[in-house]
């Protein structure tokens, strides 16, 4: 996650779907829990520009307005303040209000040591692991998504979450949220079906991750992992959402394992 995407539109469609599942309603609302893998802003591609969805005559301004209406207004005056970043979210009350939030900075200096990097990032783990144990579904935001060939240490090691930090919070009983930004190796599902089968496998699951991908802007795909206890009230809360305006912009691409 970096500061310059909040309010575009792949955070409206994040932001969307985290309160779909945790805001009040007819079912308990799971306590939500949001570790943000804060990556400092870079200017290399249009990420984050994406904002004319908050714009009248925008293709899709109508239909996204009319997935979360409160959502739309909150991001849109943040951008018309000028107030781009995860703060700035947090203050504006777009989560419920019990909502747990860890948001220290990830990244490593050019002449930092291997060591020093590994240590920095296990105190990091450490840190977002303390700042979100009282919540029930925890979301992890990294810049890019789940790693593959990618160490932890490497400088680029910080835009990613790996299948130990996922680890780390499920086995203390935690559902998880997790965001993956998809690549242009190979298509989409397949890439969706193999990151599931690597989640269920690592996490030893019954069944394979609930798997909603974000049709707006850059193609992501979040996955959603459930404890027993918390699963029949995320089953039904993904199913209402999937009923409402949102089904014209997420698709359902689990797996029923």
């Amino acid at each position: 996650m970096q500061d310059r995407y909040v309010g575009d539109i792949g955070d409206f469609g994040k932001y969307g779907l985290l309160r779909a599942l945790t805001c009040p309603g007819p079912s308990l609302a799971p306590r939500l829990g949001v570790a943000w893998y804060l990556y400092p802003d870079e200017s290399a591609n249009d990420d984050g520009k994406f904002t004319g969805y908050l714009s009248k005559g925008h293709r899709h301004a109508s239909s996204l307005q009319g997935c979360d209406s409160t959502l739309y207004e909150a991001l849109r005056c943040l951008l018309k303040s000028g107030r781009r970043s995860i703060a700035s979210v947090r203050n504006a009350g777009i989560m419920p209000s019990d909502t747990l939030y860890y948001e220290r900075p990830l990244s490593y200096p050019r002449s930092m040591k291997r060591l020093e990097r590994k240590s920095l990032r296990e105190s990091w783990l450490k840190d977002a692991i303390k700042s979100t144990e009282a919540a029930d579904l925890v979301f992890l935001d990294p810049d890019n998504g789940i790693a593959g060939k990618v160490q932890p240490w490497r400088l680029k090691g910080p835009k990613y979450v790996f299948m130990d930090d996922i680890k780390h919070f499920y086995t203390r009983g935690q559902s998880l949220i997790i965001y993956h930004h998809l690549g242009r190796h190979k298509p989409a599902q397949d890439q969706i079906e193999s990151l599931s089968e690597s989640i269920k496998c690592h996490l030893e699951l019954r069944y394979a991750p609930f798997a909603l991908r974000y049709r707006r802007g850059s193609a992501r795909v979040y996955f959603i992992v459930a404890q027993d206890r918390h699963r029949a009230v995320l089953l039904a809360r993904i199913e209402s959402f999937l009923q409402t305006q949102w089904c014209n912009h997420f698709d359902d691409c689990s797996q029923r394992l």
